[in-house]
This record gives C-alpha cells, structure tokens and sequence, in this order.
C-alpha cells in the first residue's frame, strides 16, 4: 500500500522540477529572440560611428592638407595627384573608406584606381528616413530621394546624415567635405551592405558564446533537475521508510532491514539477534487516560530506546501499535540479553504513572529476545517467531520482564 503513493508523490516532483527547468528554458528562449534583433541593431550602429568616426577624422586632416599645398602655391592638379598618392599607398577597406569627387561627379582619386574617372549618381536621402525604412530589407526600398546633382556649393552639401542607394538596390553612407580651392569634395563613403556582413559576424561571434553559455545552462538545470529528483527521491523515501509519530523506522524498514542483516550474517558466518517489545497493559492506559496520552507514551518509549541503542549497526523500529522491534549484529547472546534487561529497567525509570497496571505503577514493558546464527537452511523469518514467542512468555510470566 505504501509504494504507489510514494512513486506517485516521486513523479508529482519530477513534473514539477522538469516543469520549473522547461519554464526557465522558455524565458530564456523569448529573452534571446527578443534581445537577437536589439542587439543587431545596436552593433550595426556601433560599427557605423565607429567607420563614421575613423574617417571624419582622416577627412579633416586631408581638408587641411589640401588649404596647406594650395596656401604654398600648389596647383589643384598637384594636389589632386597627391591625393590619389596617398589613397593608393595606404591600405583600404572597400566598405570603409574617403574618396575625391569633382562638382560633375566624376571620382578624380580613389583608393582602387579603376574607380577613377567613374561619374556617380547622387540621390541622397536622410539617414535617419533611410534606416527605419530599410530595417529588415534594403533592397526592397523605394523612397523619393533629393537629387542634388547640381554643384556642391557649401549651401547645398549634405550633411553627415545622408545615404546613397546604387542601381543594384544597396545603400551606402556618404558624408562630404567641400574643398573649393580645388573644385572638388572629400566623400566618406560606407557600404551598408558590407557593414551588414561585418555586423552578422558579429552576432555569429557573440552566437559563438552565448550558444555554448545556453547548452551550459541546459546541461546545469538538467544536472540540477537530477540532483534535485535524486534529493526528493531521497526525502520520500527517507519518509515512506520512518514511522511518522516516533520518528523511528517503521515496519517496513525493519522488515528490510531485519532481511539484509541476516544476508550479511549468512556471509561473514555470523548471527542476529532480535528484541520484541511490547508496553504492558497499553489498552487500559489508552482508554483511561485517552489516544492522545497514549501517543505520548509511545514517543518517550521511543525516544529512550533510541537513546540507550546507540550503536550504528543496530536498527530500532516501532513495529507497530505499542509494539517495537530492535534489530542488534555483532554480539553474543548473553550480550544481547544483559543489554536488553537493562533497557527494560530504563523504561520503568522514565517513570511515566500508568495507575491501571497489574505490574508497576508506572509504565513498563516486557521483552522477549532471541539469538539465532545464520545458516543455510533457516530464514529471517524463524528469528522473527523466536522473538515473538519469547515475547509471548514474557507476559505470560506476569510482564515487566525479559525472556529468550
């Protein structure tokens, strides 16, 4: 009867500690999906200022080179040809770099020399319109752009905030700066396309650990569900093999653990010997003094015999109503008995009054004990009638008593 309701509360804490895991894997999915799009939009930025940054930053020192050659009597040829020096003997990143355009268009220096003489559309829209259109599809983009493709006249430059779309539907980030002392204008020029490649990198990167942190995560709650399992498994177990109003083992255990003991015995050639304990006269206790009385003589019985029973090896159990049973290894008869008869002595000394009893005026027990060597033609079982009988002379003999 005991083990169905037991597995059954086992399994009711399964469900609840893989519930609990599959819960927290399900949060853990929707913050990853939510953060992934978030997370891309705030690396793409990052990049995009960080190649906005770098190439400001070269644009002004080429602005103030260009003032610098024409202020020491260099014509625009020869410092358009300078430019095109040092865009050609500095390495380059295609999606990231500054170019020289003329007020036509056409690109006079560029880093890649087949570029040069190339003549560039110049639609232009604002970035911030441009990227909250192109947020999930650049190529699907269809915007009414401003066509400046007049002069670049310092009235009519855009500004930092302006992207290009190509013919093949790619957007790319252009900022100028006008250098009117040799008719033509720096670009920054950003190849969104290719800045989306570096930015799923990135995310592939972060993908890289925070995927492995996720298995980490999925194998730490499927280890912590186990050790969790194997710790209710335990408590419930624990529980279904202790007697609830005592605090010893129950029948079950002891039937258990009676069966090891003479395993054990058998093997090492040895014997066990067997206590039954029974309180003298409990009925008329319990019907005088009431249930609940009754329970707490059961208790302090209890709590002397596991007091006086201090050795490891030994089992106490309350084998059922006023009855106890005391399992003991490693010792002879006469041991057992000598131990025994003092236990019966310590039981009447808790003094607990029992006015309707023929034997004491206290509460008492009798005991009977056997002592039988483990062979291969006996069984457990024949320890248990032995006990039981002595038991059964115990009282006859008038309680409060010993017999073997």
């Amino acid at each position: 009867m005991l083990k169905i309701p037991f597995r059954c509360s086992i399994n009711n804490a399964k469900q609840a500690v893989v519930a609990t895991f599959i819960a927290l894997a399900f949060v853990i999915s929707s913050v990853v999906a939510i953060a992934t799009p978030i997370t891309y939009d705030l690396v793409w930025n990052a990049l995009f200022d960080v190649a906005m940054e770098q190439n400001e930053q070269q644009a002004l020192k080429f602005e103030a080179f260009a003032k610098t050659s024409i202020l020491q009597g260099e014509p625009a040829a020869g410092v358009i040809k300078q430019f095109q020096d040092i865009f050609q003997g500095s390495s380059y990143d295609p999606s990231n770099y500054v170019c020289l355009v003329d007020e036509n268009g056409e690109v006079i220096a560029h880093p890649e020399m087949s570029f040069v003489g190339n003549v560039i559309d110049i639609n232009y829209q604002l970035k911030q319109e441009a990227l909250a259109a192109a947020k999930h599809a650049y190529v699907d983009i269809s915007l009414i752009t401003k066509n400046i493709n007049a002069d670049f006249s310092s009235s009519n430059q855009p500004s930092r905030s302006v992207v290009k779309y190509t013919e093949d539907g790619y957007m790319e980030a252009i900022y100028q700066y006008p250098l009117p002392d040799i008719d033509a204008t720096l670009w920054i020029h950003i190849d969104v396309a290719v800045l989306d490649q570096k930015t799923e990198k990135v995310m592939m990167a972060i993908g890289a650990v925070i995927i492995p942190a996720l298995l980490i995560m999925i194998a730490i709650g499927t280890f912590a569900v186990r050790i969790v399992e194997r710790s209710f498994e335990s408590k419930l177990e624990k529980q279904a093999r202790t007697d609830g109003l005592t605090g010893l083992a129950n029948r079950r255990h002891f039937d258990d653990q009676l069966e090891v003991e003479w395993k054990r015995a058998f093997r090492k050639g040895g014997s066990v010997s067997l206590a039954m304990l029974d309180i003298d006269y409990f009925k008329l206790y319990n019907d005088n003094y009431g249930h609940q009385a009754g329970d707490e003589v059961i208790q302090q019985v209890a709590h002397c015999l596991n007091m006086k029973v201090q050795r490891s090896s030994d089992t106490v159990a309350r084998y059922g109503g006023e009855e106890f049973a005391i399992i003991m290894v490693d010792c002879t008869e006469q041991e057992a008995a000598l131990f025994m008869q003092r236990l019966v002595i310590s039981i009447e000394e808790l003094q607990l009054l029992h006015a309707y009893s023929s034997c004491s005026q206290y509460i008492t027990c009798s005991l009977g004990i056997a002592t039988l060597k483990a062979t291969e033609d006996v069984d457990h079982s024949m320890l248990l009638r032995l006990a039981d009988n002595a038991l059964y002379r115990s009282k006859a003999k008038g309680r409060n008593n010993l017999c073997s």
